[in-house]
């Protein structure tokens, strides 16, 4: 019975420890000749890269002949001649890892290791493609993807829990070094029992690998790892489900008590916390691995009676009711100040500065002039407003709208570009308990290049805002108008004024198409450096059908979005947007079939980059670029793709007519303008009616203006234009 059990754990996990097992196959029998394909969720061969498996073969050539290719997990634009860091084709085709005299040909059982590392230059890939000639047969056992046992998480014990924590049992579907533990593949728990016992919070000593998330970079000199991943980068990745006795439960994400975060740190043993009802009895609880790249080592998990500690992000201010309590002690100025490796304007440049009463606060307003026979070139921070709206530092709050808004009381200097970074023209100071409350709205629909700054000390908060200003003899500059609003201790208040500003000159276009108001999967693929679901690349034509078909996977599609479907081999994939991959009937035949089943289209265009071997790159191309402070143009990676200026004239109008005309031709129900949004590029040339040193965001404005305009005329106006980052306010 003993001999039979071993055989039977040997069956189970032919090669021992499943610690270190990353993507797993068993049970594959090919017989020649033909060709198979075992697509996977990423393997991330970095971290897994030795493939080793266990088979039988007969029949094998003595020739070179591949047995299995691995495909590099990656889609991305194809641009011919380049090497951009996108491009699929740079990163690595697919890699034949075992040909036929790899293996052993006859018949009996054998294993083989492969070393991948050397062979990928690709973090992961996505399929294993098998091929046999006639004759030849191939039975894989078993077939895994291995890591080392250094990398395993268990080496050394993980933090104490506090001292008046009573520790719980736990089991896992693993052990490492005796601790409960999941896989490194598959989606495990970790089951901690309560024993019905109450407390008021659970704390995990735990430690968490993640080969599979945060930027990892693979060069062309095979360096394996360049960033260190320091924690998940999805949250979700890591949950807990508590179960107490009455029958209720619910579900949390571990808090690192060291930093009063939800976060779960990568291959560093740390505290957790989770917060309990002390009043219920707890049944047990379940720690959730729930991603096929994660692994989690619990140490020990223990209850205790006290509080579990509140993330910063939960601290929030108290809230107010009642009429304001006056208006908040504020100041209000402006400042000239010397643009670095210029010389200081001094009385070179007047200012006009007011400050008027009314009926909703104050208006701020100032224009600047050169009285001089020089240009000048200065910052210009306006307005500065100091706000002290209570004695109490402590009661003293800010919001600061940045991505990943900043809603705190800390004593810290903050600063962010008006772009996608900084998206809305407002900042509130507020103090709940003292009931006062200023808000600073910059009046600014045209979106000019900006700086928005907060910093508080002490009780005082001071909120500015800073312009680069550039201006010729007998020039004025007039800065967007401020207004600067007091309301009670809520910032809430302040942001509802900051909206209704926003509604006196912000309106939509026309209501949104029906199908982007049900539309909730979007699913972009390239015909070329795509998953092949998409385009046929042998028979030059797109296969929707397969597409929609394979989409059915996850959860369906609901949009397709087409990015490389410009490509040419001769001119590039941006510029002259030309349609030679299938044709333009043969595009035109597949969306339509879409659209028959309720699947729209949107076809990829570049804002800014035009190759440099197209016909309008040829003819244009030098004339439209961005060019940087140093007066050379500014190109995207390997030379081939220059930045277009989105101001200059001629590539807005040429842009605006061969996005509308493509539209037309196939019926794109969407044009994407790739890269807008950010509105984080400089233009130094004096030839595309804009300053030198001219920030882009207004550029694009103008730009998408004239494709919407296009559009429209081109009888296209429920087509839709989207881009890619989520812009500021005035665009």
């Amino acid at each position: 019975m003993r001999i039979l059990l071993s055989l039977l754990i040997l069956a189970s996990g032919v090669f021992g420890d499943e610690l270190l097992t990353g993507y797993r196959l068993q049970g594959l029998r090919y017989q020649g000749p033909g060709e198979w394909r075992q697509s996977a969720e990423p393997i991330w061969v970095y971290e897994y890269h030795t493939l080793r498996f266990r088979y039988r073969a007969s029949g094998l050539p003595k020739s070179d002949a591949a047995v299995l290719t691995l495909r590099p997990g990656s889609v991305g634009p194809v641009t011919p001649g380049a090497n951009n860091i996108e491009n699929p084709f740079v990163a690595g085709r697919p890699v034949v890892v075992v040909t036929a005299p790899d293996l052993i040909s006859d018949g009996a059982v054998h294993t083989v290791d492969i070393e991948l590392r050397g062979k990928l230059r690709t973090a992961q890939i996505d399929q294993l493609q098998f091929a046999l000639p006639d004759g030849a047969t191939l039975e894989i056992e078993d077939l895994q993807f291995r890591g080392d046992p250094a990398a395993r998480p268990c080496t050394t014990a993980g933090p104490p829990l506090p001292e008046d924590a009573v520790k719980l049992p736990a089991r896992g579907p693993l052990a490492c070094a005796g601790w409960p533990a999941t896989g490194l593949r598959g989606r495990d728990s970790i089951h901690i029992e309560g024993g019905g016992r109450k407390g008021a919070t659970l704390y995990l000593s735990m430690n968490a690998q993640f080969p599979g998330v945060g930027k990892w970079l693979v060069s062309s000199q095979k360096s394996w790892r360049d960033t260190e991943i320091k924690e998940s980068s999805e949250t979700a990745s890591v949950l807990a489900r508590i179960h107490y006795a009455d029958g209720s439960g619910e579900e949390q994400f571990p808090l690192l008590v060291a930093e009063r975060r939800h976060a779960v740190l990568n291959r560093k043993a740390a505290l957790y916390a989770l917060s309990l009802d002390a009043a219920r009895p707890v049944a047990s609880i379940e720690l959730m691995d729930r991603s096929p790249h994660a692994q989690l080592v619990l140490y020990a998990a223990g209850l205790s009676p006290k509080s579990a500690p509140s993330t910063r992000a939960e601290e929030e201010p108290p809230p107010v009711t009642g009429p304001a309590s006056g208006e908040p002690e504020t100041k209000s100025t402006y400042r000239v100040t010397t643009l670095e490796g210029k010389r200081a304007p001094g009385k070179a440049v007047q200012a006009e500065f007011r400050e008027e009463k009314q009926p909703a606060g104050r208006r701020l307003s100032l224009a600047v002039k050169n009285v001089s026979s020089e240009a000048q070139e200065f910052n210009l921070v306006f307005p500065s407003v100091t706000i002290r709206p209570a004695a109490d530092a402590s009661d003293v709050w800010y919001l600061f709208p940045r991505q990943g808004a900043v809603l705190s009381r800390e004593e810290k200097p903050l600063e962010a570009m008006y772009s996608g970074e900084f998206p809305l023209q407002f900042v509130d100071v507020f103090a709940p308990a003292a009931n006062r409350g200023t808000c600073m709205i910059l009046q600014d629909p045209g979106g000019r290049w900006k700086k928005f700054r907060l910093h508080k000390t002490g009780a005082s908060v001071r909120v500015e805002v800073e312009y680069t200003v550039r201006l010729a003899p007998g020039e004025t500059f007039r800065a967007p108008d401020a207004r600067i609003v007091a309301h009670g201790g809520d910032w809430r208040q302040g942001f509802e004024t900051y909206r209704q500003w926003v509604a006196t000159w912000y309106k939509p276009k026309g209501p949104r198409p029906a199908w982007l108001r049900s539309a909730f999967w979007a699913r972009r693929d390239y015909p070329v450096g795509g998953t092949g679901r998409l385009f046929d690349t042998r028979r030059n034509r797109y296969t929707y059908d397969e597409f929609i078909r394979d989409g059915q996977l996850f959860d369906g599609i609901d949009f397709i979005d087409i990015s490389g479907w410009a490509l040419s081999e001769t001119r590039g994939r941006v510029g002259d947007y030309s349609i030679e991959l299938g044709g333009a009937d043969d595009l035109r035949r597949n969306v339509a079939a879409g659209n028959k089943a309720g699947i729209p289209t949107g076809l990829y265009f570049e804002g800014y980059l035009i190759d440099k071997n197209s016909k309008v790159g040829r003819e244009h191309g030098s004339e439209w670029q961005i060019i940087k402070a140093d007066g050379t143009g500014q190109w995207w990676q390997g030379a081939v793709e220059l930045f277009a200026c989105p101001y200059a004239e001629g590539w807005q109008q040429f842009l605006s007519q061969r996005v509308a005309a493509v539209a037309r031709e196939v019926g794109a129900a969407a044009v994407y303008l790739d890269e807008f949004g950010f509105g984080r590029k400089r233009c130094y040339s004096t030839k595309h009616g804009h300053p030198p040193g001219e920030e882009t965001l207004c550029g694009e404005l103008a730009m998408t203006s004239r494709v919407r305009q296009a559009l429209d005329a081109a009888g296209m106006r429920d087509t839709i234009i989207y881009i890619e980052e989520t812009p500021p306010d005035a665009a």
